[in-house]
């Protein structure tokens, strides 16, 4: 062995120990899951996978609707939403997927399957058969997904900016081993906090959930549910799900934003044009720009189903 290849591969070992000490400083992960589970006004029932946290609003003798958060907020930053659509004579189900939220945080792989098998274990908790889906973002995909599932019980969907295609370098380099654990730690992390902070200048959120938001990343195995729905659930093409959902007779309601820069215009115009009977509306102001128009959001919703299901 030559000197130079000795000293390439001193070089290495020294970067390698370099990296390590350091991805292991950066582990920022703190608090108790129980405790802050505890402190919320959530309900939980224990799950296959762990416990779920959910809240419901209105009387459980009216239609349900099950609200499905996307990959981020929680289902907190849909209470008001909830609460509307409650008062117009509709039990609204909020809950938090696996590693958001009030929920565990259990070691998963976090797949489409998974949160397919939570929606379900939950409807049966609550003794829910036919019911009204509404996802946001990656939750459109999961509602379009268990209606294709559940066709005879899916009264009608509603989806909002929702996820069709993601197609980003950066999740080709999360799903790579241990690179994808240095990038989520030195870079996923500091970028998703720094955005959530943005929130506060774009859409209409409280300081008090943007900053409950960022705590919850720092919960143990927040880090970990994070990487593993990089590799798993949002790098996914899910376009034929929509189209398996078109033949089907389920009334469907699309609402997205025609300057979405997280969520391309051009994919979600794909499915509309799939589901040729969709009800349909657009507005302005980017991905979350519907919590600068909530009214608007949930009247038309609201109109859509007062055509569809009476």
């Amino acid at each position: 062995m030559n000197m130079s290849y000795q000293l390439l591969l001193t070089i290495l070992a020294i970067g390698a120990v370099f990296i390590s000490v350091i991805y292991l400083f950066l582990y920022r992960e703190n608090g108790n899951l129980s405790q802050f589970q505890k402190s919320s006004d959530y309900k939980f029932i224990e799950l296959t996978n762990g416990l779920t946290a959910y809240k419901e609003f209105g009387s459980n003798n009216n239609t349900p609707i099950i609200m499905i958060h996307g990959g981020t907020v929680p289902s907190e930053g849909y209470t008001d939403f909830c609460k509307n659509l409650s008062q117009r004579g509709y039990w609204v189900i909020c809950y938090d997927q696996f590693g958001r939220g009030y929920s565990d945080r259990p070691k998963i792989k976090y797949s489409m399957n998974i949160y397919q098998q939570q929606l379900d274990e939950l409807l049966n908790h609550l003794n829910i058969d036919q019911f009204i889906l509404y996802g946001v973002s990656m939750g459109a995909p999961i509602a379009i997904e268990f209606a294709n599932n559940n066709i005879n019980r899916s009264l009608a969907v509603g989806i909002q900016v929702p996820v069709v295609n993601v197609n980003n370098f950066i999740f080709k380099i999360l799903r790579i081993p241990f690179l994808g654990e240095i990038t989520m730690r030195f870079f996923g992390i500091p970028l998703i906090k720094k955005r959530a902070l943005e929130w506060g200048n774009e859409v209409s959120l409280s300081k008090e959930l943007i900053n409950g938001y960022i705590n919850q990343l720092i919960l143990p195995g927040s880090e970990y549910s994070l990487l593993s729905s990089s590799r798993y659930l949002f790098p996914k093409n899910y376009f034929s799900t929509y189209e398996v959902f078109s033949k089907s007779n389920i009334p469907l309601h699309i609402a997205y934003a025609n300057d979405d820069t997280e969520v391309s215009p051009q994919s979600v115009e794909s499915i509309i044009s799939l589901n040729k009977h969709a009800d349909v509306f657009v507005f302005s102001g980017g991905h979350a720009g519907s919590s600068k128009i909530p009214d608007k959001i949930t009247n038309v919703f609201l109109d859509f189903l007062l055509s569809n299901l009476n």
